[in-house]
């Protein structure tokens, strides 16, 4: 199973560790957790700063799960990890890091997304994980998968982790792809682990923004989930604006501004929506470079 397991002593201390990230997610959604529940915060809790790491591991990190007989284990029930706050990731996350310590301190090398998943799968086969739909004894294998690389094609409904200078993500949901760009909405405030929590999902930005794709393309800007749901949350057909007087004696954008959409509608806008925009001030942009979108995201000098 193992070339090299965790010592006894480190298991148990790792084990330990990750029984209270169960107790945690217990406590915040009512129920005990699920084997698949459990690999899917582990997965977005990967260390991404350990010098234990071998390499920088995809967040969400997702596994594989062999049980006993060669079945394919699915967890077909529907997830509460959406539902949790920040803590039980930060608590997973700490674990997860003195795991790779420990499992580098025992190999004399650092850790590979392989080991880590044979290192979790000691954890879960010592019994000592409680979960609400598999015995740890009945889990034969366990495996990282680690996809390919490749150019990502955004959907609507797709979730993006936009890296913060500071620490942590902004978080986006594209809404559409037309020929103003890529429409994005932003939600306020930062996540540390790159994921929609409930918090965020509460503040969406009232106004989208509209960039093109290379920082999704050259995976600076990582695809983290897809939901749908977050759509009906902004404009299905996010507009650009018009300074007023824009084209003087061809189109009237109105005293204020004007909105116009892909789809050709043009409305005026008041004096309140103007000022929001930045029409007023003059730092307003119909789109952005993607790099330089994530710069005003973190305090520059226009507005997003």
């Amino acid at each position: 199973m193992n070339d090299a397991p965790l010592p006894p002593e480190a298991l148990g201390e790792v084990a330990a560790g990750l029984a209270e990230v169960v107790s945690g997610f217990a406590d915040e959604v009512g129920g005990a957790i699920t084997l698949a529940e459990f690999l899917e915060v582990l997965g977005w809790a990967v260390p991404t700063n350990s010098e234990a790491i071998d390499e920088v591991l995809p967040r969400p990190l997702t596994f594989k799960v062999t049980l006993t007989g060669g079945e394919r284990y699915d967890g077909d029930e529907p997830s509460r990890v959406p539902e949790l706050n920040d803590a039980v990731f930060e608590d997973a996350g700490e674990c997860q890091a003195v795991l790779a310590e420990r499992l580098s301190a025992a190999t004399g090398a650092p850790v590979t997304p392989r080991r880590l998943a044979e290192a979790l799968l000691q954890v879960l086969r010592s019994g000592r994980i409680p979960l609400a739909d598999v015995q740890g004894a009945d889990i034969r294998g366990l495996t990282a998968e680690v996809p390919a690389r490749r150019v990502p094609r955004p959907r609507p409904g797709d979730v993006l982790a936009i890296p913060a200078r500071r620490r942590g993500h902004h978080l986006a949901v594209v809404l559409t792809r037309n020929h103003f760009g890529t429409a994005l909405g932003l939600f306020e405030g930062r996540s540390p682990y790159g994921r929609l929590d409930p918090e965020l999902r509460k503040a969406p930005r009232r106004h989208p923004v509209y960039t093109e794709e290379s920082q999704i393309g050259n995976g600076a800007w990582r695809i983290v989930g897809h939901d749908e749901s977050l759509l009906a949350l902004f404009p299905a057909d996010p507009p650009i604006y018009h300074e007023p007087g824009a084209w003087p004696g061809i189109v009237d954008t109105g005293e204020f501004g004007a909105a116009e959409t892909a789809g050709g509608s043009l409305r005026f806008i008041d004096a309140d929506e103007a000022r929001e925009v930045g029409l007023q001030d003059g730092t307003y942009r119909s789109g952005y470079v993607a790099e330089h979108l994530q710069k005003i995201l973190d305090g520059g000098e226009d507005r997003a």
